[in-house]
């Protein structure tokens, strides 16, 4: 099993989901823990009977599940124990933050692949870079002289020249590897098609953009090892299975 963090104070809600439908796609069994402040996927993922007014609970949702309302790694475990589910058969475990308390709870220190997930929004730069000084902080209580390898996701428009250095220049004295960058754009189209997926209830690739999907390749190619013509190939089969079931 790999635990996968994803931290930042931007909505990180479908990306997560993308990349999970991908690595599902890959033949891995995958769960995506929100443990946001917002908890957005309680009302963005469709629900089944029963679990709607429910604080816990797991939910599958186009072939990957979705855990929401949990306080940590234990408490989920126990969950799926009690139905009957064995957390250790997940191969991915996505864990999306931006809380303090759950970068420690899930021990994303630890994580196999952290990445940090900003606009260039200077709210979201600053408070994400405050996410990071914290797990480098609980990294180094362990280990004084670790450094912590981060990929970097960015989400920029074309009306928006800032430049990724600035991110540099915050993170300078921190005991940080920046790995790679993945530019994710942020322009109405693939806003449309997030929103467009909310009210089918699928995880649905199709009216994404080319740079968006070429993003979403780059960021699994990093967890899996995967090359990313293997990748598109998946992204291309859950596009043609996404317009069988329309």
């Amino acid at each position: 099993m790999k635990c996968i963090g994803f931290i930042g104070k931007t909505n990180k809600t479908e990306i997560t989901q993308y990349i999970g439908r991908l690595l599902k796609g890959l033949g891995n069994k995958v769960i995506v823990v929100d443990a946001t402040e917002s908890q957005k996927s309680r009302y963005t993922v469709p629900t089944i009977l029963g679990t709607e007014n429910q604080n816990q609970y797991v939910v599958q949702f186009d072939d990957i599940d979705i855990a929401v309302g949990f306080s940590n790694m234990l408490e989920l475990k126990k969950y799926l124990l009690s139905k009957g589910e064995d957390f250790n058969e997940y191969d991915y475990v996505l864990v999306d933050t931006d809380i303090e308390e759950m970068i420690e709870e899930y021990d994303l220190k630890s994580a196999n692949n952290l990445f940090f997930v900003s606009s260039y929004d200077k709210y979201d730069i600053v408070k994400g870079i405050e996410l990071l000084r914290y797990v480098c902080a609980a990294k180094r209580r362990t280990d004084p002289e670790a450094v912590l390898n981060v990929e970097r996701i960015l989400y920029y428009s074309e009306v928006n020249s800032a430049d990724s250095k600035y991110i540099d220049r915050f993170t300078e004295s921190m005991p940080v590897e920046w790995t790679s960058i993945h530019r994710y754009p942020y322009d109405q189209g693939d806003l449309s098609a997030n929103i467009q997926n909310q009210y089918s209830g699928k995880i649905d690739f199709r009216y994404l953009t080319k740079m968006y999907k070429d993003a979403l390749a780059s960021s699994v190619k990093v967890i899996t090892g995967e090359d990313e013509a293997s990748i598109k190939k998946v992204m291309k089969n859950v596009e043609r299975n996404s317009g069988f079931s329309k």
